[in-house]
């Protein structure tokens, strides 16, 4: 072995310079005399860590010595000393294994957030006094949170909202998922299309009008789903959102919930189908229904169509939904009808109902989907690598009629456009404009029942 190194290193081209200098040669001749000797006391010294080994079980190191100091660092250059001799190179010692990975517990744990600030101008109906009618700002949503899982199928996620100065529940959750089933316990939602998908990836500020007037939220629960590459079924009982159980109200009121998707991809076009079933008994809260919405805008807090409170014992709705996407294009429509039962009463059907069209025109491949709900639109070159982001464009209507059986809420028609633009992931501005149109409502405009108004949006957002 010791040969072996001397040969290597006696076989380095000599260039003119040593060829003049004898002494550079015979300085080369006493350094591999040294280095022999060091070799061959490490070879001893690895035949007694053999041995030793042999009698604890410890495996010593299987690759020759002098292949390690040969092969594991690459051949440094010489170096001239001051008298212009050439000098041999130091002995390179190989660098210690790092050691090795400790092995994973299981538990894993990611920040999450996403922070939106709104600005809107709402035109203001004639006689209308509400203040936060005309131009008005807002930071729409401050979310700050954590996910991950304990292990052995255990997972979590706790959320709060900071946008109203007041710290709020959002997702709050404990999940166990086994195969293509997953129970989820806690803080939960389990509506429709548009209001399961993040409120990051919506085509318009807000989102449908039926979706707001029937109250669809996160609410205390417990549920179970199951999911396969085209199907999607859920079931699950809820009691209240933990505001309002929070707040001292008496409230046992409960909801039984129930979602269904059909998701086949046909060729190059994803499809969905979809229907919900929801029924809530109110029991103590049965003098305090109450169906109303915005129209469009989250900054304002007026409304032009609400029925105002009024009593009934329950609640029965349910929905259909339709969605299909190929390449840039995307159409969308859900339809909603809320039962109500009020006692010694006729029951009024409400009803909401929209349907829109998106296009991303420039810079990313298709708006997402994923497990039955919208997912991102992710830009083919972000502005961070020299390109102009993703670029999408979309066409809505929404319809939303609260007046039925002697209850009178007003009907709401909002046809809208939006354009969105994702400069680069997880990073996103929209804009969108309105007409709003209210027919038949309890809330008047110099007397009169039917008005329009616009709307007018821009939201920044980031999330992580």
């Amino acid at each position: 072995m010791a040969v072996l190194l001397a040969a290597s290193m006696l076989s380095v081209p000599a260039t003119p310079a040593m060829a003049q200098d004898d002494a550079a040669v015979a300085a080369m001749r006493d350094e591999i005399a040294r280095l022999r000797a060091q070799v061959a006391a490490l070879e001893e010294r690895l035949d007694l860590m053999a041995a030793e080994g042999s009698k604890t079980g410890s495996t010593p190191p299987s690759a020759p010595l002098s292949a390690s100091l040969t092969t594991s660092q690459p051949a440094p250059e010489r170096v001239a000393s001051a008298s212009g001799s050439a000098q041999p190179p130091a002995l390179a010692v190989p660098a210690a294994s790092p050691p090795a990975p400790a092995p994973a517990s299981g538990f894993t744990l990611k920040p999450r957030g996403r922070l939106q600030f709104d600005g809107n101008i709402v035109s203001r109906p004639a006689g209308m006094t509400e203040p936060t009618l005309g131009w008005s700002t807002d930071v729409r949503r401050a979310f700050l949170g954590v996910e991950g899982n304990f292990g052995g199928g255990l997972g979590y996620r706790f959320e709060m909202d900071f946008a109203s100065g007041d710290p709020l529940f959002t997702d709050l959750w404990l999940t166990y998922k086994k195969g293509s089933w997953t129970v989820t316990l806690g803080h939960d939602r389990m509506t429709t299309l548009e209001d399961l998908t993040s409120d990051l990836q919506t085509s318009f500020l807000e989102r449908s009008g039926f979706i707001q007037a029937f109250g669809f939220e996160r609410r205390l629960g417990l549920s179970a789903a199951y999911k396969d590459s085209d199907v999607v079924l859920s079931a699950g009982i809820y009691s209240d959102d933990l505001e309002t159980l929070g707040s001292g109200v008496a409230d046992n009121s409960y909801s039984l919930d129930t979602r269904w998707v059909y998701m086949p991809k046909l060729g190059k076009v994803q499809l969905h189908l979809g229907g919900s079933l929801h029924h809530r008994e109110l029991n103590d809260l049965a003098d305090s229904l109450r169906y109303r919405a915005r129209p469009g805008a989250r900054t304002t807090s007026a409304r032009f169509v609400d029925t105002g409170s009024f009593s009934a014992s329950a609640e029965t709705g349910y929905g259909i939904e339709f969605a299909a996407l190929r390449g840039p294009f995307h159409v969308a429509a859900e339809s909603y009808w809320q039962n109500v039962d009020r006692p010694n009463l006729a029951d009024p059907t409400f009803f909401g109902i929209y349907g829109e069209i998106g296009y991303v025109f420039a810079g990313g491949e298709a708006r997402g989907y994923r497990a039955g709900s919208f997912s991102s639109i992710k830009p083919t070159k972000g502005i961070d690598k020299g390109g102009a982001g993703a670029w999408q464009v979309n066409l809505r209507y929404d319809w939303l009629d609260l007046n039925d059986a002697g209850v009178r809420g007003g009907e709401q028609a909002i046809a809208g456009l939006s354009l969105i633009w994702v400069p680069l992931e997880h990073v996103k501005f929209m804009a969108n404009y309105l007409h709003v149109d209210v027919r038949d409502t309890p809330i008047l405009s110099d007397g009169r029942d039917d008005y329009d108004a616009d709307v007018f949006g821009l939201r920044a957002q980031y999330d992580f």
